[in-house]
């Protein structure tokens, strides 16, 4: 558990330091002392509980043990931290509810929070996720453009001023040398390198922009390179900038290239890193003119990132209890259609033999059955073959002609012994015969069923969206670009999170239907 008021040095005890004389009957003002946070070379944080409304809060003291020849100009930047950040409202900037100054005691109100800096996160060898980080450095981004719209550069980002809280949340704390409107003066900006960098009053030496090692004006766009410093250190596990010494390392910021970060870690982003790069930039042109333009960017890459994901999820098959896939339950109309026509098929394959033998039969029939045969209807053989063209069909025999017909047949043909010679009739019967036989194989060919058609419907939604035909999730689009559906009516929906777009279609053979939704 940690305050939003940091130090840069390890915390140890002070309780030389928290007496009658220097916070008498254990109180500062209202707010009634608990115990010590921290300390570093400027201030001192305490825990204190605010009776009136029963709120913890974290107080820092101005240092009463600094040199006086010192004391002066600290008191200075420790009213501008409380100038600065006072009057910012921003839910990722510390809140300050007050400053003041009892007797000698000069301090500075703030909110307490719980949780850890990012420097002591880092330490621990805490891994984020390359969405986390983007997220996480966005909201500092967001964070600081409010404070340069209310023209306050802190001046000092580092991890060591980032706070993390239990649920996340990143504060940006420590504008003790913030420059509120350009307040410093110049006698502050050409201080000597101990009391710069020792005191880190104008900055920490690896986070420094460009401007700040060559003791030049700044403006926001330094703040944009320190941040984009951290961004880097947290991409590749190392600070951008090294060497031996303190003006090694000013130099080295002000001159030297930046090793690009897949060259470090192989499996960086190329997003990520193109946005580090440009945040690097030793000019100031060069880089993000505004921290919302570089916020801007790296939400661009989470919430790709999170589409990606998505897309992803609902494209891997769920697994059943049994380890099948939900998608074997149903079977897509297209395969109907197929197993229907193959049904159909076989069932002529089936029905044609018996057609041809029984035809056949007709052929070696008594002369009275040749001409009955003969003498049928071509309505009669039209409604056979359809018959037989139907699977499981049953064809009908033909007729019995009456007695008298057969009677008239038999006695006007002659009487021979032996083996009969084919007569006229039986020749007409024949070819009537086969005369059938093709009309019923035409029939058989003419009854074919057709394969089932179907209609294409083209999807294209911006950004993404999962597309749902009469209520069955059939992807995403994109990558889902086309549809093939069955003729008829279809209800289609598409969904982006909890945006919903849906309209109802008739599909055709005639011409594709194109669909297309921005959400």
């Amino acid at each position: 558990m940690l305050t939003a008021m940091k130090t840069d040095t390890p915390i140890k005890s002070v309780v030389n330091l928290v007496n009658p004389p220097l916070i008498p009957k254990g109180r500062i003002g209202r707010f009634v002392y608990e115990q010590e946070i921290g300390q570093g070379s400027v201030g001192i944080v305490y825990l204190f509980r605010d009776p009136l409304i029963g709120r913890k809060v974290a107080i820092k003291v101005l240092n009463p043990q600094l040199p006086a020849d010192k004391r002066q100009l600290f008191e200075k930047h420790f009213i501008q931290e409380a100038r600065a950040a006072g009057r910012l409202n921003h839910p990722n900037i510390v809140t300050v509810y007050d400053a003041d100054k009892s007797g000698d005691l000069l301090f500075i109100v703030m909110e307490y929070l719980e949780g850890k800096e990012l420097s002591t996160m880092l330490s621990e060898g805490h891994q984020f996720s390359y969405r986390q980080i983007a997220d996480l450095i966005s909201r500092i981004a967001s964070a600081l453009d409010y404070a340069h719209e209310h023209g306050v550069i802190h001046r000092d980002i580092k991890p060591a001023n980032i706070f993390i809280s239990d649920k996340g949340a990143p504060k940006v704390l420590d504008f003790g040398i913030a420059s509120a409107s350009r307040q410093l003066s110049d006698a502050d900006a050409t201080l000597d390198y101990d009391t710069l960098l020792g005191r880190r009053l104008l900055g920490t030496p690896n986070y420094m922009s460009p401007e700040q090692a060559k003791s030049a004006a700044v403006d926001a766009r330094s703040d944009i390179f320190s941040l984009g410093v951290v961004l880097y250190q947290l991409l590749c596990g190392q600070l951008p900038f090294k060497a031996n010494d303190i003006p090694g390392l000013l130099r080295a910021i002000a001159h030297d290239s930046v090793i690009p970060p897949q060259e470090i870690k192989s499996d960086v982003p190329l997003r990520l890193a193109r946005i580090a790069a440009k945040a690097l930039s030793k000019k100031p042109a060069d880089r993000y003119q505004l921290a919302s333009d570089m916020a801007r960017d790296l939400n661009r890459f989470v919430e790709k990132e999170r589409t990606e994901r998505i897309i992803a999820k609902i494209q891997q098959p769920e697994q059943n209890k049994t380890g099948f896939s939900k998608e074997r339950r149903a079977t897509p109309p297209s395969q109907l259609g197929r197993r229907h026509i193959g049904l159909v098929l076989a069932a002529i394959l089936v029905v044609s033999p018996v057609l041809w033998m029984t035809l056949k039969s007709l052929n070696k029939s008594p002369l009275a059955e040749s001409t009955q045969a003969a003498e049928i209807s071509p309505n009669q053989v039209a409604a056979s073959d359809a018959s037989a063209s139907i699977p499981g069909a049953v064809i009908a025999e033909p007729q019995q002609s009456t007695k008298t017909e057969a009677a008239s047949i038999s006695t006007s043909m002659p009487e021979e012994s032996g083996p009969s010679r084919p007569t006229a009739a039986e020749n007409k019967v024949d070819n009537s015969t086969k005369l059938s036989n093709t009309k019923a194989a035409a029939v058989i060919r003419k009854s074919e069923p057709t394969v089932s058609s179907t209609g294409t419907v083209s999807i294209a939604v911006s950004p993404w969206g999962e597309v749902f035909v009469d209520g069955h999730s059939k992807g995403v689009a994109p990558p889902l670009t086309k549809l093939k559906l069955s003729l008829g009516k279809h209800k289609i929906e598409m969904k982006n999170g909890d945006d919903n777009y849906a309209v109802n279609i008739e599909v055709n053979t005639e011409k594709e239907i194109k669909l297309s939704h921005r959400f």
